[in-house]
Formats: C-alpha cells, sequence, structure tokens
C-alpha cells in the first residue's frame, strides 16, 4: 500500500520488438551518383578500374562534411555495360572494403539503342545495412533519333528499420549528349512518372544530364511544377559550360566533367578530356527534400567529389586541392566525370518507456508515473536525423498529458501521468506516446495500465468476459450482417446462422450428412448427425442476387461486445473450410476478420490466404476422404498460420488495447457453389479484477469444491481458510462456505449449482472436524 507522492523508477519498455537492438548503421544516408564510363563495348572497359574505384570509394566513406563521415549508402551508376558485369564489379570493390555482403545492387538491365550495349546503362549499388531495395522500374521508349538511348530506371528504397511511409525513389537517367529533342522527350518522361506517384514524394533525379546551362528544355522540365517538382539543393542555376562565375560567384566548384585533358590515359579510353569545365552530373531533388522534415538533403553536403573550387578552369582535377594526391589522381584515371555527394536526413526513431505502475495505492494518494520519450535515431552527429515531435495521452484511470521535442543524441525526455486515486477499486487505463514527426519510425506507443486503489479482497481473474455462441449470448451490445439475413434466393447461396433441425434449409455445401440419410455426400463441414446446436455460414456470396448493393458479393458480419474494465484480451473462434477456393480475381476467396476498440484503429483479427501451392485432405462423418488444392489458410495477430479443414477447430488471437467496446466484423466473399466457410463460438477471454467471496478460500472467482478441499487442508492450521474473519480455519468457515457453495464473482458466469447434499460419509466427517472431536496429526 502506497502513501503520500510515489514516483515508480522500474522501467517498462512496450510495443517494440528488439527495442535494445544495436545498430551498425547510421541514420543519415550519403548518396553518390557516378558515370563510371564502364559501358564499353568492342573490348572497352566493363568492369570498375581498379585501384582507382577502390581508392575514390573509400575515400568518399571517410570524408568529414558537417561532421558526418560514413560509408556510401546509395551509389547511383551510369555506363554499366550490364548489372552482373559492370554493376556488380562495384559491389565487389565496396565488399572488399567494408566486407562481404555488406553490399547488393540492382537487377534490371535496360534497355539501351545501341545493338552491342555500348554507352552503358543505369544500375545501382546499396549497402544492405542501412537500405532496402524494394522495387526497380525502367521504363522510357529506347531507339534512335529524338528518342532515348537508354532506358530511365526507377528505385524505391526504404531506410533499414523504418516502415513504407519512409520510402524514397531514386530516377536514374544518362540522357543523351548529342540531341537536346532527345533530352526533353527523356525528361518529359520522367516527370510524366513521378507526377503520377502523387504529391509529397520523396524523389532524386539523379545521373549524367549532359547539359551546358539550366536553361535548356530538359531542365525546365524537370523544374516545372507538379507533384514531382524538381529543386536544385544548392541553387547554382545558369550557365556552366566553360564558365568560372554565374554572377560575382565562382562556379568551378560545381564542375564534373572532365577531370582529364586531352591525351591523359582516359582520354585514349574513348572518355572525354577538356579539363573540368561544365556540371553535368546532378542530384536534383523534390520539395520534401528540402522541408527539414523527416527526409530530407542536409544543407552544405552537396559536392561534386574532389572539387573545392581550386582547380584551373578547363585543366585537370590535380591542379586543385580538393583532396589528397592519391585520390586526385585516382579521379584523373578513373572517369571522365566526378562523382557527385551528398547526405541526406532520416526520420526520427522514437522510443518510449514508462516507470512501472504500483499495484495497489491509497485513496487519494498522488502517485506519478514517468514516462520517458526519445528519439533514437543512431546518428553520428543531431543533423543526421529529424527532431521527433510527441504527445503523451492518457485514458481510463489516468490523469495528465505532455507533449515535447526530442533531438538525436540528447537522451531522454521525462514527464508525468498520474493515477486517478479518487474512487477506490481495481482500476484500468492506457497512456499512448504518438509522434508527429514526419515518417517517423515506431510513431505509437501504447502501455496497458492496471492498479487497485484501496485495500480489499479482490484479484485479478482470468477468464470468459463475452461471447456470441449462436445459441447465448454475453455482453453482445448488438450484431448486424449485411446483407440480412434471408436476402438471397437460391437455397444453395448462404450468409447466415444456421441449425439442423430448425433452419428451413441449408445449403447442402455447408452440412455433412454422410451419416444422416446422404451416404453418398462429397463436401460439407457440419456433422449433421452429432451437431445440433446452432453456428454461422458462408457460401456463394457472388450469385445472381448482387448483394449488398454497395458491393455486390462482399458481405459482412458485425459483433460490438462490452470489455469495460477487461485487459489482456484474446478471441477465439471456431473456423471450417472446405472447397477448392480461388486466390486471385475481383471475386477471389476471402474471410477477413478484424477488431476495434472504442475508436481506435480496426486492425487484423484473423486474416485469411488462399495457398495455390498446396492441398488439403478432408474427411467427412462416415470416413470418406476428399482431397483439394487451394484451401484457406488463416493468420491469427501472432502469426500462427492454420489450415482449416471440414472439421472446427479453435483459432485463437490475442488483442491489444484497452476500452469499453469491442467491435469484430468479417468480411468475406466465396465465388461458387463449391466453396464453404462456417464457424461457431466467438469466445473473448481476458483480465478483469473481481472481489472475491469469503469462501473463495483458492480467490479464483468461484466458490466450488476446490475451496472445500483447500478448507479441509487448512483446519485448524491457521487463517489459510477463514471465511469468518476470526482469525483461523474452523467449522463455523465451513458453513459460510456451505452458504455461499455455487456462487461466483466472476464476471456473466455466476454458477447456478445448488448447495450439495454430501455423501454420508463426508457428513461424518465434516461434523466430526464441526465438533472438534478430531485430531489433525502433528506436521
Amino acid at each position: 500500500m502506497l502513501g503520500g507522492k510515489t514516483k515508480a523508477l522500474v522501467l517498462l519498455c512496450a510495443g517494440i520488438a528488439g527495442f535494445f537492438t544495436c545498430f551498425d548503421a547510421y541514420a543519415q544516408l550519403r548518396m553518390v551518383t557516378y558515370n563510371t564510363l564502364t559501358g564499353q563495348a568492342f573490348g572497352g572497359q566493363q568492369t570498375a578500374r581498379l585501384p582507382y574505384s577502390s581508392t575514390i570509394l573509400e575515400a568518399i566513406g571517410l570524408e568529414n562534411v558537417g561532421g558526418i563521415s560514413k560509408p556510401i549508402d546509395v551509389l547511383i551508376l551510369q555506363e554499366q555495360f550490364s548489372m552482373e558485369l559492370s554493376t556488380q564489379s562495384f559491389v565487389d570493390v565496396l565488399n572488399s572494403i567494408y566486407g562481404a555482403g555488406t553490399y547488393a545492387r540492382s537487377t534490371i538491365n535496360g534497355a539501351v539503342s545501341s545493338f552491342n550495349g555500348g554507352g552503358g546503362r543505369p544500375g545501382l549499388v546499396y549497402n544492405t545495412q542501412s537500405v532496402q531495395l524494394i522495387d526497380e522500374l525502367a521504363f522510357g521508349t529506347v531507339g534512335t533519333g529524338d528518342l532515348q538511348p537508354r532506358a530511365s530506371l526507377r528505385y524505391q528504397l526504404r531506410p533499414v528499420g523504418y516502415d513504407a511511409s519512409a520510402d524514397f525513389y531514386v530516377y536514374n537517367n544518362h540522357y543523351r549528349s548529342d540531341n537536346p529533342t532527345s533530352r526533353l522527350i527523356e525528361a518529359t518522361s520522367v516527370r510524366n512518372n513521378s507526377d503520377a506517384l502523387g504529391e509529397g514524394i520523396h524523389a532524386i533525379y539523379a545521373g549524367d544530364y549532359n547539359v551546358t546551362s539550366s536553361n535548356v528544355g530538359m531542365f525546365q522540365e524537370l523544374l516545372s511544377s507538379g507533384n514531382g517538382q524538381a529543386f536544385d539543393p544548392i541553387d547554382t542555376l545558369g550557365v556552366w559550360h566553360d564558365n568560372q562565375f554565374i554572377g560575382p560567384t565562382d562556379i568551378r566548384h560545381v564542375h564534373t566533367q572532365s577531370p582529364a585533358v586531352d591525351g591523359d590515359p582516359i582520354d585514349a579510353e574513348g572518355g572525354a578530356d577538356g579539363g573540368l569545365d561544365d556540371r553535368f552530373d546532378f542530384q536534383l531533388v523534390t520539395g520534401e527534400f528540402l522541408d527539414d522534415e523527416g527526409l530530407s538533403y542536409i544543407p552544405g553536403s552537396y559536392r561534386a567529389f574532389g572539387n573545392n573550387g581550386t582547380h584551373n578552369l578547363n585543366d585537370r582535377i590535380t591542379s586543385g586541392t580538393g583532396a589528397s594526391p592519391t585520390v586526385l589522381s585516382a579521379l584523373l584515371n578513373n572517369s571522365d566525370h566526378l562523382p557527385v555527394v551528398a547526405d541526406y536526413q532520416l526520420p526520427a526513431k522514437m522510443n518510449a518507456m514508462l516507470a512501472s505502475v504500483p499495484t495497489n495505492v491509497m485513496q487519494g494518494a498522488s502517485v506519478g508515473i514517468d514516462v520517458f520519450v526519445e528519439n533514437i535515431a543512431n546518428v553520428l552527429s543531431v543533423n543526421g536525423a529529424d527532431e521527433l515531435d510527441y504527445t503523451i495521452t492518457v485514458g481510463g484511470s489516468l490523469l495528465g498529458s505532455g507533449s515535447g521535442t526530442a533531438f538525436p543524441l540528447a537522451g531522454a525526455d521525462m514527464s508525468q501521468i498520474f493515477l486517478d486515486t479518487s474512487s477506490t477499486g481495481f482500476k484500468t487505463g492506457i497512456v499512448t506516446v504518438a509522434s508527429s514527426s514526419q515518417q517517423a519510425a515506431n510513431p505509437v506507443f501504447n502501455f496497458p495500465v492496471s492498479f487497485t486503489v484501496g485495500g480489499g479482497s479482490g484479484g485479478e481473474v482470468f477468464g470468459v468476459i463475452a461471447k456470441d455462441t449462436f445459441d447465448e449470448s454475453l455482453k453482445l451490445n448488438s450484431f448486424s450482417q449485411d446483407p440480412a439475413v434471408g436476402a438471397y434466393s437460391s437455397n444453395g447461396d448462404g450468409f447466415q446462422q444456421y441449425q439442423v433441425g430448425v433452419s428451413s434449409s441449408i445449403p447442402s455445401q455447408l452440412v455433412d450428412d454422410s451419416l444422416n440419410g446422404n451416404p453418398v455426400d462429397v463436401q460439407g463441414m457440419i456433422d449433421t448427425s452429432t451437431k445440433t446446436d446452432a453456428w454461422f455460414g458462408i457460401t456463394d456470396t457472388v450469385n445472381g442476387d448482387n448483394l449488398p448493393v454497395s458491393n455486390p458479393g462482399e458481405v459482412t458480419a458485425t459483433w460490438e461486445f462490452d470489455v469495460a474494465g477487461a485487459f489482456d484480451m484474446q478471441v477465439s473462434i471456431d473456423m471450417a473450410a472446405m472447397g477448392d477456393f480461388e486466390a486471385s480475381g475481383v471475386n477471389g476467396d476471402r474471410f477477413n476478420w478484424t477488431y476495434q476498440i472504442d475508436n481506435g484503429s480496426v486492425l487484423p483479427l484473423f486474416s485469411s490466404t488462399i495457398t495455390e501451392d498446396i492441398s488439403q485432405t478432408y474427411a467427412l462423418a462416415d470416413g470418406d476422404m476428399f482431397t483439394l488444392d487451394d484451401p484457406v489458410q488463416m493468420t491469427t495477430t501472432d502469426s500462427e498460420i492454420v489450415t482449416l479443414s471440414n472439421l472446427l477447430q479453435t483459432l485463437t488471437s490475442p488483442i491489444d488495447g484497452l476500452g469499453d467496446l469491442l467491435t469484430i466484423q468479417l468480411t468475406a466473399k466465396t465465388d461458387g457453389g463449391d466453396e464453404a466457410y462456417a464457424f461457431d463460438n466467438l469466445i473473448i477471454e481476458g483480465t478483469t479484477f473481481v472481489e472475491f467471496l469469503a469462501a473463495d478460500f483458492n480467490q479464483d472467482g468461484n466458490v466450488d469444491d476446490i475451496d472445500l478441499t483447500k478448507w479441509q487442508m487448512d483446519y485448524a492450521l491457521g487463517n489459510g481458510s477463514d471465511a469468518d474473519a476470526d482469525g483461523d480455519t474452523d467449522g463455523a468457515d465451513f458453513l459460510v462456505w456451505q452458504r455461499q457453495y455455487g456462487q461466483s464473482t466472476l464476471p456473466l458466469l455466476a454458477s447456478t449449482a445448488a448447495v450439495p447434499e454430501p455423501s454420508g460419509f463426508l457428513l461424518l466427517t465434516l461434523a466430526a472436524l464441526v465438533s472438534g472431536s478430531l485430531t489433525r496429526p502433528t506436521r
């Protein structure tokens, strides 16, 4: 029992598996685009040039810009002869530096107009510890003349440890060098594709643009308004070719072609010469990367690698001081382009913890519970991840709220909520910590809380708290179905409750009559020779009645249960299915259950899958066996997968949350009279607080024979079964037990058993115990 102001210090974590996992990858991303001149045909260079490529890629990972020094996360490549040859060679280089398996590559070889693949195609390498490649797409009309010379590639990527809300797209293009009309057509195709992704996309437009000025048509197309509008992160627009200044600003630091001059080795390999005098290589971004929220470009991190603007215009990269002589020499000899590097912050990542909650508190006590919130994005510097904006709200028997902003590397913020101790009894509540930061990982934590105010002989008991067995219901507030009972005109179609011997007709595919007048029956789930209680059946909902009107063939059944005061709940349903089901198509078979607590999120309860690569053997009541393809599999909330048969089997799903109203909904659709689904006994179990009766000696909520056994064991040995609170266990306590026998304080489950008629021997034994004529052996 706690009084005064109490603050618990033991921390509880909830909501995220692997909460304390250590991450080797850091939250910010280092992105690089590089034309490597490795797409040549006729015996030309098709793999990474060594040791130059290794020197350059390792140096990019070691370069410290804005406090960030880290290996490359995404390497966007142009002039790749093939993914298997050229791009794989860069994977091998990076893995030789950072370890086998660290890097992987894209797989799509986009189309090229050259008959022999000369000129290469776009490719991508990514660090598997920091990003996932979700999807890749080649698009655009490839050909000669004004058509684009090689396909555009779009990559969908996701930072490791984040969900789909943090996905971003990389467009990789190598535009035609000698045809502005072709470049405009290709840029238009890219923008059509990115605009179609919708508003708010995070996209990077990378590659070799082959343009001399931002005023040309293709560049203006990328900058034009729309969902995918591109922006220059360094806002350095104008004429770049053969130009040292735009206005008063020296722009030599943006030049990317060519690091070599006439007569250098790369010139002999077919690369461009002429020295650094063009900005050909880019990472343009959509506006979502420039709002400093979620995924965003880190200002000051965009650079042409090795170029600090100190080189002589139209001269080699080695005439400048942008890197060590070894690195500058490698840039000179590796390609006719410089890599373009930029760093990006990732979204915040939330961790929330709740201090332990005392089991019992005094009425009127002020009891505060600490809530800790931390931005756990694993960064090298504070600018590597977005700030975490969060709120703390409570429900049930809790008081208080909070909000704040947590920065990476800053440790945990602490707030406090309070227990409502104004009245006695068992109390429940929930603490919700939610982040509003864009694309934040782990954006919601829910902490169920329970405690008891005041003393008493109560406790927590797990048991049935609500149900619908179709023969009786408990705490069922409402039930509805769409379409209504009897809506189908054919006796072979069904979506309703049935009972053998009561229902006027039951679709034959639902019932097994093999032992009940139909020995040649080949399908059924409900054995009509044994099961006489009510159940629910579904078959052929896609039929000529076209119901329900809102979505013909897709039927719903909805239950609302009163679950106030319950926690740690689970739902059990007996299910069966039989048939050769269909997985795909507009009328694919499905039987999906969801749940919702109060007005919270609608969450999966049991999810169906039609598995087309397996079969199931079904046994009818008479022993006949039938094997059919494509059975129904159900997945529970704890990821258990159960293949349904024609025999009812109980599936159980734990559910999260606290509240007063539990809504369970089944959404189903099945096409054809040879597939059927049935279920029975929808049972909700949970933990509730109950007051124990005086004779409930084992405190399980029931006064029964088990309590009598305990009384016998405790007799004359103390107060272990002291029903009358006089400090001992004696015959008077047995009399209390006899009066309360059969009573229960469990919700909805009070026993109707009568006071027992003890056997003659038991009467004599009890009489002896009550009179004190028997002596318990000494222990």
